[in-house]
């Protein structure tokens, strides 16, 4: 592995198709992509615990 790349963890999950469409759907409009949306969300729900925020 190269310097600066992290391990990744693949997770699945289930959600309603017509949601997962309309999401999409609202990402685009945005300019973002689901996946990165859905890891930055994560990423900000650690770095509230950490800061004792809900």
């Amino acid at each position: 592995m190269t310097a600066g790349k992290k391990e990744m963890q693949s997770v699945t999950i289930r959600i309603p198709k017509d949601l997962y469409a309309e999401y999409k759907k609202a990402l685009l409009a945005q300019g973002k992509i689901v996946t990165y949306d859905v890891r930055n969300y994560m990423a900000e729900v650690v770095k509230n615990q950490a800061k004792g925020q809900k």
